[in-house]
């Protein structure tokens, strides 16, 4: 099968979880014999790829200068007529059966949309988060869950400042959920495909037909994870983006509770990644006094980040907002760690009270307990509940149910 794959980023080293879940799904595809093209943006740290003729022109929307070429990329980042063009011509020489779009929004933007459409060309979309609901993407502004632009009511990004706490980035990013609700950009899709029940049933309250979505679990090359050795370090740990919605504030707030109660017991928190939080996090630290129980290692990847993650005690993911079907749950599992998750969004669908504690979002007091509750069991039950974990996440994020799944809904919208 000839399978269209498209992400606005060909790099393993940008976009965070949707560029991992589009590399993986663009392997195991070429794994099983399929040919698989691709269409993105040229970067010069992109992967090497014979389709790269075909990218459209690399910008950068936020480093930009110049008011005119402000407002042209603007306009370009909501309907990308270039986008159009190139993958016109990728289609009329690459002739793909099927097309999988990730994440495109203000680059590739939906234009490409009606391009698939006009070729008959099934469009599969998968939502890595909530662009298609929320102007922002995040249904989260200003510390708080935001559903305000249900029905349709864009004005409320410009009013709230949705993005970056600015009334420009804001009503470029409502003119352009306007623009793409009128053109029913959307609606073109086939099928959505969902990584969690969660988003399914939020995507369903906001108006997209129940029958268009189906539930399909990321998929982790677990090859890439688990360790048959178990081992574990004084630390617990947060890894992932450092940004207001990831609730890390409660965090840090929760481990100066259990420090004021003395029962730490000699652990510290790690905490890994980057983001536009992190001077903010780094003053709490210093103003609560945590300079020796929390550490902020800054960004890590690939050895380097697995060797932390494979010393820790265990994980926690203190989301606020709704967290879709987060990877950070699934390698932690595979690494055999307990893990702490919110209950917001689709987190806790990819535990259960033997692989790990769910806690009440943004109440930091339970945070706190839960916390407690893991440090205390001993070494040999955080290893159980971690292999527990392990067998979970394989059964969740299983290759081989992820192929058959994908393929068959393929070949499905293929037939019609």
């Amino acid at each position: 099968m000839k399978i269209l794959q498209i992400h606005k980023y060909f790099s393993k080293n940008n976009g965070g979880g949707s560029v991992t879940a589009f590399f993986e799904t663009k392997n195991l595809l070429e794994e099983k014999g399929h040919k698989v093209i691709v269409f993105s943006m040229q970067d010069s740290d992109n992967e090497k790829t014979p389709y790269d003729k075909y990218f459209i022109k690399h910008f950068d929307i936020n480093k930009v200068e110049g008011f005119l070429q402000k407002i042209k990329l603007a306009f370009k980042s909501i309907y990308n007529f270039e986008a159009q063009k190139k993958l016109e011509e990728l289609i009329r020489d690459e002739k793909p059966e099927v097309a999988h779009v990730h994440n495109i929004y203000h680059y590739i933007t939906p234009a490409i949309f009606k391009t698939l459409k006009k070729n008959k060309i099934p469009i599969v979309y998968k939502l890595s988060d909530y662009k298609p609901l929320c102007p922002n993407y995040k249904l989260f502004n200003k510390g708080k869950i935001c559903e305000k632009c249900k029905g349709a009511k864009y004005y409320n990004c410009f009013l709230n400042k949705c993005l970056k706490d600015s009334f420009a980035i804001s009503f470029i990013a409502m003119l352009e959920a306007y623009v793409h609700n009128f053109l029913g950009s959307y609606k073109k899709v086939d099928l959505f495909l969902a990584p969690s029940e969660f988003i399914k049933k939020k995507c369903v309250e906001f108006g997209i037909t129940k029958d268009k979505i189906k539930i399909l679990r990321n998929v982790v090359d677990e090859v890439n994870f688990v360790d048959s050795k178990f081992e574990e370090g004084n630390y617990f740990l947060y890894y992932g983006r450092i940004s207001e919605e990831k609730g890390i504030e409660d965090l840090i707030k929760a481990v100066k509770k259990i420090k004021d109660l003395g029962i730490l017991n000699g652990n510290s928190l790690k905490i890994v990644g980057k983001g536009p939080q992190e001077k903010k996090i780094k003053e709490l630290i210093v103003k609560l006094k945590l300079k020796n129980e929390v550490e902020m290692v800054g960004y890590k990847k690939g050895v380097e980040l697995k060797k932390i993650i494979k010393k820790a005690k265990f994980v926690v993911l203190p989301s606020i907002w709704y967290d879709n079907s987060p990877l950070i749950i699934s390698e932690a599992g595979l690494f055999q760690k307990p893990v702490i998750v919110s209950d917001s969004g689709g987190s806790k669908e990819m535990i259960n009270e033997e692989t790990g504690v769910v806690f009440k979002t943004g109440n930091v007091d339970d945070l706190a307990k839960k916390i407690v509750f893991v440090i205390n069991l001993t070494r040999k039950e955080r290893e159980v509940m971690g292999s527990k974990g392990q067998k979970n996440i394989k059964k969740i994020n299983n290759k081989e149910n992820y192929y058959k799944k994908l393929l068959k809904i393929y070949k499905e919208l293929i037939e019609k």
